[in-house]
């Protein structure tokens, strides 16, 4: 079978299925049927994909309903057509004793989904007055006209807000964790506006799940297109007790959890990662050898205990000239001897070298029974410290970055005590306090139990006017269960701009990168393509004779995606993966062998 004939055969999903003779049932009926009850085959256009975490959305004529499916959802997108087949019926969030109550979905093991090759036709959402939500519109893409949000500023992801129409009748717009809306911050609007989004369901009540931006009436968002290689980029992370041998701390699964570290910062193309909870050099060194590019590290083994301090660096960007341990405080401090794990080293950005420090800190943690004393040792260290530099880097250009443990313009402990971190947040003549508008927006970079924004940036007087951006990185929009494969935190990163003021024109040859395995390939193979940029994406398979068959075409923010290519219905012979990346072009030869 050559190219042209996969056009109407063929589909790159993560799960694929030769369509089945069955004619689907409609989506209405099938959720008609008892939940435990088999679906055998629906279909429908994509509604929600990466938008939402957990489910996707899809609708058809006659009814809308989630699927529980983490491949789909990182696979498909809005607009696409949809075969789901031996689907579970099942219900989410509904309350104890009450079927009826929750979310309808789709899930369960069997459930495979295939993507209809044809044009994207995104749905038209459904015109709706608030009384009208219920049961037979739940899963549907709507739109609520003239409603007007009881909070003022900002949204806040993992959220509801409440919205009243002009009779009295309220709904709640919910703000799912990983939807930009919240992500972004967005000004909750003040004057009217329509609001568009899937209707869910929790415990009995109805709620609409806005998508993105345009759904509450805000322009699209802006991706950053500033190419990567104009900044001097720093990125924190605790990588959750990386390196420990077995399931009792950590995600269970050690060689998921590197594969997908890799994966993420393959996509974040950092120059630094300052990481925390590092177990094992073997394991670092595992993971900086894996990422794309040249990469070296540094391990803090003069740290006693099990979770250790450790940096990932370019090599083609950074220089390294020292190492060590800031060492402030008594045998108490930090966390019993986990201090600051400082490196210098020199940048070069563009035609510029810079002499920088960065102090990678990993600070006490809250244990419940002893929280107060926990908040004095962190208050304690980060006043120590705070003096530590004054006295030993007055003048140097210093990052300061890591597990603050606690949030920085407050603390968790409690709310009427001032933020551990005062001595730092008051001294806005030395210091910028980068991370300090995401906290107060509502973000959390915890995404373990009692969520919030502990993890953070401060970057000293000398490179405050080099600050151009700092942002906290989402991968769970396009990772499977990220929290608990990955970490149960988000990393942060940091944007200088060292060889002066950036353009979002200059451009760069190298905006993607691919990896295909395995090559040669005879039944399977598959293609991990990193966006190290927003923008618009394409991914053609081409022959030798010149068929193509298009795999994507969309617009996306920087993020891996992973494609099934389909080898088993192709000939032998050499391809090309051709991956445009806002109209820069390169090419991965694929050899099939029978």
């Amino acid at each position: 079978m050559n190219i042209r004939s996969l056009l109407l055969a063929t589909v790159v999903v993560c799960t694929a299925t030769a369509l089945h003779a069955q004619d689907p049932i409609s989506i209405a009926d099938a959720k008609k049927q008892e939940f435990g009850t088999a679906v055998t085959k629906i279909a429908g256009r994509v509604s929600s994909s990466v938008e939402l975490s957990n489910v996707a959305y899809i609708q058809d004529k006659t009814g809308g309903i989630a699927i529980f499916n983490e491949n789909m959802r990182t696979a498909v997108r809005v607009g696409d057509s949809v075969m789901i087949e031996s689907g579970n019926l099942a219900e989410f969030g509904n309350t104890v004793g009450a079927p009826g109550t929750g979310l309808t979905q789709l899930d369960g093991k069997d459930l495979r989904f295939t993507v209809i090759p044809t044009a994207r036709i995104e749905p038209t959402p459904r015109n709706l007055s608030i009384p009208l939500i219920g049961e037979g519109v739940e899963g549907q893409l709507v739109k609520i006209r003239r409603l007007r949000f009881v909070e003022t500023g900002k949204f806040q992801a993992n959220t509801s807000f409440n919205a009243i129409d002009n009779s009295g009748n309220d709904i709640v717009v919910r703000i799912d964790c990983v939807c930009e809306i919240g992500t972004n911050s967005l000004d909750i609007p003040t004057e009217e506006v329509d609001v568009t989004g899937v209707i869910s369901q929790f415990r009995g009540s109805y709620q609409i799940l806005a998508r993105v931006a345009s759904d509450i009436g805000a322009p699209p968002i802006e991706i950053d297109t500033v190419q990567k290689n104009r900044t001097l980029d720093l990125t924190t992370w605790n990588l959750e007790w990386f390196g420990w041998p077995d399931s009792t701390r950590g995600p269970d699964n050690k060689d998921l959890q590197r594969t997908r570290i890799r994966q993420v910062m393959d996509s974040i193309k950092a120059d630094i990662y300052a990481l925390q909870e590092i177990v094992t050099d073997e394991a670092l060194a595992s993971l900086s050898d894996s990422i794309q590019g040249s990469y070296a590290r540094f391990f803090a083994t003069d740290i006693t205990s099990e979770q250790k301090l450790a940096y990932i660096y370019n090599t083609a960007t950074i220089t390294p000239v020292s190492t060590g341990l800031a060492v402030n405080g008594g045998a108490q401090a930090w966390a019993n001897g986990r201090y600051p794990y400082r490196m210098t080293f020199d940048a070069r950005i563009g035609s510029s070298t810079k002499r920088i420090v960065v102090f990678d800190l990993h600070a006490k943690a809250t244990d419940s029974a002893t929280a107060m004393v926990d908040y004095e040792r962190r208050k304690t260290d980060a006043e120590t410290f705070h003096t530590y530099l004054q006295d030993f880097y007055p003048d140097s250009n210093v990052i300061v970055m890591g597990d603050f443990n606690d949030r920085l313009l407050a603390t968790n402990v409690d709310e009427a005590l001032p933020s551990c971190y005062l001595s730092f947040v008051n001294d806005t003549q030395n210091w910028l306090a980068t991370t300090a508008p995401l906290e107060e927006a509502g973000l959390s970079s915890y995404v373990g139990f009692n969520r919030s924004f502990i993890d953070h940036i401060l970057v000293s007087n000398e490179l405050a006017d080099e600050h151009y951006r700092t942002y906290l990185e989402a991968p769970e929009r396009f990772m499977p269960s990220y929290s608990s494969t990955v970490s149960d935190h988000r990393p942060v990163t940091v944007r200088l701009a060292i060889d002066g003021a950036v353009s979002v024109d200059e451009s760069e040859t190298i905006v993607s990168t691919v990896r295909v395995s395995p090559n040669p390939m005879s039944a399977s193979g598959m293609a991990e393509i990193t966006a190290l940029y927003g923008g618009t994406l394409r991914v053609d398979l081409v022959s030798a004779t010149g068929e193509q068959l298009a795999l994507v075409n969309e617009s996306v923010a920087p993020s891996v995606r992973v494609l099934v290519l389909p080898v088993s219905q192709l000939t032998s012979g050499t391809y090309r993966l051709v991956v445009t990346l806002n109209g820069v072009v390169s090419s991965t030869p694929v050899m099939v062998i029978r």
